[in-house]
């Protein structure tokens, strides 16, 4: 009985894990990008960050300037 169950659970995982396969979190065109964020992802953080303390200092800078 207990063997009969666990075959099921099983099959209904492997049928759940078959769709996550099937299904694209990200489309093709971004795949390259994710790829190099996934495999770089302290250096991507470090890139977003510079990039947003620029954007914000910029930001502020032409609110108060005008």
């Amino acid at each position: 009985m207990k063997e009969a169950n666990f075959l099921h659970l099983l099959k209904e995982t492997a049928k759940e894990q078959q769709l996550l396969v099937q299904e694209k979190f990200i489309p093709d065109q971004l795949s390259d990008l994710a790829n190099f964020v996934a495999s770089h992802l302290w250096q991507s953080i470090l890139v977003l960050a510079i990039f947003s303390t620029i954007l914000l200092n910029l930001w502020t800078f032409l609110n108060y300037a005008i």
